[in-house]
């Protein structure tokens, strides 16, 4: 049986603030099948179109589209539609081999064809992490594909592992011309997981019936999981308190699981997210182009306090890319402590004495957050206006068209420490935008770390450290606090969720008593 892994994963890949989500639960005793009612800030708007998806379409497409390879607990990369994987690091190649018998829900066969095709979708739209070093894909048998790389490191198993697959033969045949078949793959998705979608409706609900002819024998134990979309975190409290549902997806207001934890709900706690302020710096008519204001920004904020109002105790301030849960973080390392003195300096070095003002976008979920932003940095000379945008402009900017000023978001801890590449490397997976002025000195530094020399995370950690530390010199981004995160359920679900990352789900293993 697959367990669930630690949730932008890496999915991956990236989380922001407002996603939401279930997980796997492990050995079922008792279960009674039934439908799980979930809730969520979040819902898919694009069910099998890959080029197009956001983090929180694939997370949450996860009972239907399943991934090449995915995380276990201790962040190690585990098969799930792969049987496993050779590397030749000196011939940079990857070997992907598959396991047999598997089948689409529309009936094709998973093999080595559909790998290639789907690898190759992404490469084509550019939305295949570190897919520009794809020389070719070769077709070794039914159950092998072999890929041929211009450049090789350990991370490259978990960029193409955690790829979701959907049906070559039920994408082609679903139109006469591209944009046709993108169409229907926007609102449709044929995959090899535990559920078809029964029925879906945008920014309504999605409901997952059991597919009965998975490959997991005895799998899953749900007849069905039905997701229905509440934004407003009083009315999704309400909701779940009443009994009208059985689990609320990773939770992030902390009164919220506080309270109800207090009620006797179950409380899955997750590892939180790591929140920060991204600047439009890349741009060299923006002032964020200046060190020295971005600099001012952070001085400018007392993060252990913004942090405690918001977190009730349970957010950690962050002064650095990275939280002290997380294995490359530097211990003692804190460039820029909230000091108004030296924010006011900065800005005065800049030339920008008698004040900036910029922009914050974010969504409804940031606004507390963005409010107390603004009235520190207003004590500095620095104004900012909120951008509260809806899920559809705000994930459009923020993984597509780029931002101006600063971007309010959130992006998942992976238990690797690869989150680092993921969000914030030379070729990132999340945020690819090209906004964020990146050094020469910090990206040699990833590129060091991501040496084929390394075999692993670990051996790599005193060069990613050392990368942490020059994203801190460069004031590259602006880190704010780890949230705390947590799924609320009834005391008769079982789920892992979200324990060891917010992109991380096996609806296969989820399980209900009898109620």
């Amino acid at each position: 049986m697959k367990k669930l892994l630690l949730v932008p994963a890496a999915l991956i890949l990236v989380c922001i603030l407002v996603f939401t989500g279930c997980g796997g639960g492990g050995e079922a005793t008792g279960a009674s099948g039934g439908t799980l009612r979930c809730i969520s800030g979040a819902i898919p708007n694009n069910l099998g179109y890959p080029p197009e998806k956001a983090p929180s379409d694939n997370f949450l497409m996860l009972p239907v589209l399943e991934r090449l390879a995915e995380w276990d607990e201790g962040g190690n990369m585990i098969p799930v539609l792969a049987e496993s994987w050779d590397v030749d690091a000196d011939a940079m190649t990857i070997t992907w081999n598959l396991k047999q018998s598997i089948k689409f829900t529309d009936g094709s066969d998973w093999n080595a064809e559909a790998l290639r095709w789907n690898f190759q979708l992404g490469i084509d739209n550019n939305r295949l992490t570190d897919g520009q070093y794809v020389e070719s894909l070769e077709v070794v048998n039914a159950h092998a594909l072999k890929m041929h790389l211009t450049a090789f490191s350990w991370m490259m198993i978990e960029n193409y592992g955690l790829i979701q697959v959907i049906s070559p033969t039920a994408f082609e045949n679903s139109g006469t011309t591209a944009e046709e078949r993108a169409t229907w793959a926007r609102a449709n998705a044929v995959g090899t997981g535990p559920f078809t979608v029964a029925d879906w409706k945008r920014d309504d609900h999605i409901k997952f019936v059991k597919n009965p002819n998975y490959w997991q024998e005895g799998l899953p134990y749900l007849d069905a999981i039905e997701i229905r979309y509440i934004p407003d975190a009083m009315v999704a409290a309400a909701t779940i308190e009443a009994g009208d549902a059985d689990m609320w997806f990773a939770v992030s207001s902390v009164q919220n699981i506080i309270d109800l934890q207090d009620k006797g709900l179950k409380i899955n706690w997750g590892p939180g997210m790591f929140i920060t302020l991204l600047p439009d710096s890349s741009n060299p008519d923006s002032p964020l182009a200046i060190k020295e204001v971005r600099e001012a920004i952070e001085y400018g904020l007392d993060r252990p306090a913004i942090a405690g109002m918001l977190g009730q105790g349970l957010y950690e301030p962050l002064h650095q890319m990275a939280s002290s849960t997380w294995p490359g973080y530097v211990e003692g390392y804190d460039p820029r402590p909230y000091s108004q003195d030296m924010a006011r300096e900065k800005l005065t070095q800049a030339g920008f004495s008698t004040g900036l003002t910029f922009k914050i976008l974010a969504t409804s979920a940031g606004t507390d957050a963005v409010a107390a932003i603004q009235s520190y940095l207003g004590e500095v000379g620095i104004t900012i206006e909120p951008d509260i945008a809806d899920l559809g402009r705000y994930f459009g900017a923020v993984f597509g068209t780029g931002w101006s000023d600063l971007v309010y978001t959130a992006s998942g801890i992976n238990p690797s420490a690869t989150d680092l590449f993921i969000h914030y490397g030379p070729s990132p997976m999340t945020f690819r935008t090209g906004n964020i002025l990146k050094s020469p000195e910090y990206l040699a530094l990833c590129a060091e770390a991501l040496d084929p020399m390394y075999k692993n995370v670990m051996e790599a950690m005193p060069k990613i450290k050392a990368a942490i530390r020059q994203a801190g010199e460069d004031a590259m981004i602006i880190p704010l606090w780890r949230t705390a995160e947590a799924s609320i359920m009834q005391t008769y679900v079982h789920s892992n969720y979200p324990k060891i990352h917010g992109i991380m789900w096996s609806p296969e293993d989820d399980w209900m008593d009898a109620h």
